[in-house]
Order: C-alpha cells, then structure tokens, then sequence
C-alpha cells in the first residue's frame, strides 16, 4: 500500500494530511511555502537551480545521476501518473 496518495492537485500522506499542493508550475509545502518550481519536464529550486529532471521514464538529479523512475513514483504515491508534476511531489516529498 501506498503511503501517500495524489487527489486533485494535492498530495497526502497515509494520514490524509496535505503534504504538499501545485498551482500552476508552482510547487509549495504544507505551510504553503515555496518549494519547486516546474519548466518542461525539470524542477528548479526556490533559487532558480535545477533540482531534478524527467527523460523518459527515469528521473536525474542536477548532476544527471539517476535517482529513480516512474515506476518508483507509481509505487510511492497512489494515483500517480505519468508527468513532471508527480515527478516532482515524489523527488521533493517522498523518496
């Protein structure tokens, strides 16, 4: 069983509390703070630097090491699909 789970644009934990939420390319914390930004298929820091890219289905770092796939996304969050965004909940919140 997955332990967290995407509904809507938000993600929760096993405990259906809000980890985390999108709007727009824009990704932000619980508290509402800023997390990650998205451009294509890359997500960048507060700052401006890359944190993480989408090729094909597997998933880099900044420094193009391989950290996981989509497959590791799918196992974590219930509800992923394919795309940057839940890309970008799992490298930012879950793994």
């Amino acid at each position: 069983m997955s332990k967290y789970e995407i509904r809507g644009r938000d993600l929760y934990d096993s405990h259906h509390h809000r980890i985390a939420t999108s709007r727009g390319r824009t990704i932000f914390d619980a508290e509402n703070r800023r997390v990650a930004t998205m451009n294509g298929d890359e997500l960048y820091d507060t700052d401006g630097r890359k944190m993480a890219s989408l090729q094909g289905s597997d998933v880099f770092d900044a420094e193009n090491r391989k950290v996981g796939s989509f497959s590791n996304v799918r196992d974590s969050i219930k509800g992923a699909v394919e795309g940057i965004l839940h890309v970008a909940f799992w490298y930012c919140f879950v793994r």
